[in-house]
């Protein structure tokens, strides 16, 4: 009988950082990127874009993570955290209290926090 941890659980989607992606990239898994991907990168968990990454385009996901270079819009379902080596332009969508910069961190960009109303939208 299989584990409940199987190998597939724990897998990850990992862009090197020696290549290049044009187009939209899709991940049901966290992914990470650590090339350069000149389009957009949508993610159903967590979406992390290491020192040496850069996004060319819009970044779509649950989690999000940037260390590298983004830019484009983010757009985030429940948390972004940009840490001190990042370099954001574009626009930020982000719940309310779920936005997370580290000193150091260079971003252009014009943030919009998103309020749940009372029917659990967010808007």
């Amino acid at each position: 009988m299989p584990s409940q941890n199987s190998i597939s659980d724990k897998t990850i989607g990992f862009l090197g950082e020696d290549l290049f992606v044009e187009g939209t990239i899709h991940s049901q898994k966290k992914i990470v990127v650590s090339g350069t991907i000149d389009g957009s990168v949508l993610g159903d968990r967590e979406i992390v874009v290491s020192e040496t990454g850069h996004v060319n385009g819009t970044v779509e996901g649950k989690v999000v993570l940037i260390a590298g270079k983004v830019d484009g819009d983010l757009l985030v379902q429940e948390r972004l955290e940009v840490n001190s080596t990042a370099n954001v332009k574009g626009e930020v969508r982000v719940p309310s209290g779920q936005l997370l910069i580290q000193e150091g961190a260079q971003l252009e960009a014009q943030c919009n926090i998103l309020y749940e109303n009372h029917s659990g939208n967010q808007s």
